[in-house]
């Protein structure tokens, strides 16, 4: 395998070299570029989310609706408010609600560490698009966000349930899956004209699905209104002596339009457009850590 890997990855590297210059990245006008020598092998241990109570990081939000190309700009002002080796609990916005996913996910509950991971109890809001339709948080108990030991691809949590909810009198099933996967070690990354070295790097993934039932002349047919979808995805990196600088996150959905049909039959008219898309970045700002 290692000897395959050796052929293959020249071939690769040759490749991106010759579809990006400079090997830069460009995603909503940010450049991020990483090494052409990361292997996405396992980092050594260190401390990829200082916690120390004086600690603070300010993000740049960037909040791009994909379907009418508004751009709403805003910050997110995270901060650690207690620390009780192993774990410590994180606030945003003096209270306030974050603008960022994944700022909101790390100030939702209690956080742990250890020499390789960091796992979180609390909570995930469903992304707002959805949210007048389905609405509930995801629990989440010793979720793993990330594990510097862990090769690239491994399942690092998961956390899949199945609820029931009631929408004007149609029963509604959601089946979801939230999962956290490692997406390996990077030696350095650049981010607005800034490298920074020793980044760890890890997807969250939202699967979701909604059905319900219709009856029609005394017999019960199911009806899928949300198909299986990741209704969110987010790539997180996080860097060695700083914490997170990073995090790129997607929300799409796409409802069934012979749901959209069907429920229109009963004078049911969904209450969120058909389809969604938006792509919310969080990037490094400004801030200040102690070890």
């Amino acid at each position: 395998m290692k000897n395959i890997k050796s052929f293959i990855l020249p071939i690769i590297i040759t490749a991106f070299l010759f579809s990006c210059s400079n090997d830069d990245i460009v995603t909503n006008n940010d450049t991020f570029t990483n090494n052409d020598n990361d292997s996405g092998d396992p980092a050594a241990e260190g401390n990829y989310f200082p916690s120390s109570t004086a600690n603070y990081w300010k993000y740049n939000i960037s909040t791009l609706d994909n379907t009418t190309n508004d751009n709403i700009a805003s910050q997110d002002s995270l901060y650690v408010v207690t620390e009780t080796p192993p774990t410590l609990m994180l606030d945003v916005n003096d209270g306030l609600p974050a603008n960022g996913p994944i700022i909101g996910l790390l100030s939702s509950g209690t956080l742990t560490k250890s020499d390789t991971t960091l796992s979180l109890d609390g909570i995930l809001e469903l992304p707002a698009q959805l949210s007048d339709l389905v609405d509930f948080d995801i629990a989440l108990n010793n979720f793993v966000l990330y594990n510097t030991e862990a090769n690239i691809d491994t399942q690092l949590a998961s956390n899949a349930n199945t609820i029931t909810q009631d929408f004007n009198g149609f029963p509604l099933t959601i089946a979801y899956q939230l999962t956290s996967t490692a997406l390996g070690f990077s030696e350095s990354l650049m981010l607005n004209g800034t490298t920074y070295s020793n980044v760890v790097t890890s997807k969250l993934s939202l699967n979701l699905s909604v059905s319900t039932t219709i009856n029609i002349a005394g017999i019960d047919f199911p009806l899928a209104i949300l198909e299986p979808n990741d209704v969110l995805v987010s790539t997180n990196y996080y860097v060695e002596g700083i914490g997170l600088v990073r995090a790129n996150s997607g929300t799409s959905y796409q409802i069934s339009a012979a749901a959209i049909t069907a429920l229109e039959n009963f004078g049911v008219v969904l209450p969120i457009p058909p389809s969604g898309s938006t792509t919310i970045d969080q990037i490094i700002d400004v801030f200040s850590v102690m070890e």
